[in-house]
């Protein structure tokens, strides 16, 4: 048996450091989310760089559907590269980085000041500059991290987001879900997906297809396949694949369906059946044994269901990066931390 890559073994430790999540930061969760009570903000704006940025847009999902709270991703250069400054007030800036060190991240937190504007940066790296430009940490707890492709930080700033939206809305289904949320993805983890080990042979498109919360899955999944699989592969939302990407179907066309059992799931379904019926090829990953495709343990969370198929996607990302001749962990022309500017 060969070694684990690094990219497998970071992967394979998510579980853990979700469960320190659950555990040493309850209370601070609960002393955050009693502050945002508080505050009340009336505009979130989410910032985040590569894996990071799929975090941010899970938290837009998320705040916008069980908080009613608008969100924006925001974008740093504004401030970085143009110098412009944005007026906030009653906001919340919610930062999200693994090694805390993106210059343009930084200085945009730095300058995201107004009144009630309270700053939350979700970072791995404690001792990095963004912790010192945000008025709260909340660490990712997920330790070294060496693979450049990011899998156990982004699982644990994904459920951090759970939690802390939950915590915020004293929403008790909330916080348990990002308590159970370790069991989940040990049981993920165990998953059989062989049946799909050949599926990303070859070179052609890839459409990788996910909607609401299920948007910020499908675009760290189509990220990794580019830099770990060397494949071209197009986040598409099912809310738009019909508006022009549909035309690409066919026999050539490979599409992977993230698809949560929430009031997205039918419409999910029905796209994966309009595509094969086209002749695509569909790989559908969902927590519904009865569907054809590949699963992962179902919960009464559709959040913790994505966070479980992204765990176990990395697997599988890992698995046809190997199968290219590739190293995951030290893809071409990529390096582990990006400065940004």
């Amino acid at each position: 048996m060969t070694d684990r890559t690094l990219m497998e073994s970071e992967a394979r430790e998510a579980p853990l450091v979700v469960a320190k999540l659950a555990t040493e930061g309850r209370e601070t969760l609960a002393s955050v989310g009693e502050r945002l009570r508080s505050l009340n903000p009336g505009l979130v704006l989410a910032a985040g760089r590569g894996s990071s940025d799929a975090a941010a847009l899970l938290a837009k999902y998320i705040l916008e559907i069980r908080l009613g709270v608008p969100t924006v991703s925001v974008a740093p250069s504004v401030q970085s590269i143009y110098g412009a400054r944005l007026r906030l007030a009653n906001a919340l800036v919610l930062a999200i980085s693994q090694s805390g060190r993106s210059p343009d991240l930084v200085e945009f937190c730095l300058a995201a000041t107004g009144q009630n504007v309270l700053r939350i940066g979700l970072v791995n790296d404690i001792s990095s500059p963004l912790t010192s430009a945000v008025d709260v940490t909340l660490p990712l707890m997920a330790g070294p991290e060496n693979s450049v492709a990011a899998t156990k930080s982004c699982v644990a700033a994904m459920t951090l987001v759970l939690g802390l939206i939950g915590y915020w809305r004293e929403d008790a289904g909330m916080v348990s879900a990002f308590e159970r949320a370790p069991g989940i993805l040990s049981g993920a983890l165990q998953a059989d997906w062989t049946r799909a080990t050949a599926f990303l042979d070859g070179d052609g498109p890839v459409y990788v297809v996910g909607r609401g919360p299920g948007l910020a899955i499908a675009a760290e999944a189509a990220l990794k396949l580019k830099e770990t699989c060397g494949l071209h592969a197009e986040t598409v939302s099912a809310a738009e694949i019909r508006h022009g990407p549909f035309a690409l179907a066919g026999p050539q066309l490979r599409a992977i369906i993230f698809a949560q059992r929430d009031a997205a799931f039918p419409g999910l379904k029905a796209l994966a059946h309009d595509l094969e019926k086209l002749g695509a090829s569909i790989l559908l990953i969902s927590a519904e044994e009865t569907l054809p495709g590949v699963h992962v343990p179902a919960d009464e969370e559709p959040v913790l269901e994505l966070i479980a198929m992204l765990l176990r996607f990395y697997l599988f990302a890992n698995e046809t990066a190997l199968r290219r001749g590739r190293s995951p962990d030290r893809p071409p022309m990529l390096s582990k931390i990006t400065e940004t500017r």
